[in-house]
């Protein structure tokens, strides 16, 4: 809306120039009027007048054109607008699933909800906990490591997408364990699914599968030749 408002009264300022040069160009209305004539007739008094006028109205619609006060402006009522909208898109999103707050903030400025509106009610959501964010890593770190297999590293490197701070991020993962064992499990179930191909084309699935979930190399390499030696 202010954008549009905007464009209108930039368009309305480009035809008051354009028009007032124009008439300067052509010497119109008295633009070009010789100063060094004698006082002026009746009637050239009148045609005076009336360039005067003619003028006095120019000016006022050029300051008219000028002019970008707004009635669309970030009053009380279009932020209340702003958070209302805000808070129903952020319960939503809550609803469907845990967020950090960095991540839900995020996602509602890219819907161009109005910032300060956002930082309200982040700071709200907070204060009630509905978003805290040390709770969210350590449910994720739970959730994810017992899901997806993720080692420590895939673990902080999710967390610090999400935009928590790197405190929270190693708080969470610190306690984390059982890496050998994990990679293991992630390494027998690729071994099984790949039997019946040749040695190495197995190695190197399993090695592929062991990085993407963040496993150090010399982890890697240790569970996967084990593996593959037992079955």
């Amino acid at each position: 809306m202010r954008s549009g408002a905007a464009s209108s009264k930039l368009e309305t300022l480009r035809e008051a120039i354009s028009e007032i040069d124009q008439r300067h160009a052509e010497g119109e209305n008295g633009f070009f009027a010789d100063d060094t004539s004698d006082a002026p007739t009746a009637a050239t008094g009148a045609a005076s007048g009336s360039v005067q006028t003619s003028e006095s109205e120019e000016i006022s619609s050029f300051a008219n054109a000028l002019s970008f006060d707004d009635d669309d402006g970030d009053g009380p009522e279009d932020f209340d607008a702003a958070y209302k909208k805000a808070k129903k898109t952020a319960m939503n999103m809550l609803a469907m699933r845990d967020h950090a707050s960095g991540e839900l903030r995020d996602k509602l400025l890219k819907r161009d909800f109005l910032p300060a509106a956002v930082d309200e009610l982040i700071a709200k959501l907070q204060k009630s906990r509905l978003l805290n964010d040390e709770e969210f890593a350590h449910r994720y770190v739970r959730a994810h490591r017992e899901r997806r297999k993720l080692s420590r590293s895939a673990l902080k490197r999710e967390l610090n997408k999400k935009g928590l701070p790197a405190e929270i991020v190693s708080d969470a993962v610190e306690d984390v364990d059982g890496e050998d064992d994990l990679a293991r499990q992630v390494a027998e179930k690729k071994a099984a699914s790949t039997r019946g191909l040749d040695h190495d084309v197995r190695e190197r699935r399993i090695l592929g599968m062991l990085a993407r979930r963040g496993f150090a190399s010399s982890v890697c390499l240790k569970v996967t030749r084990e593996v593959l030696a037992e079955d």
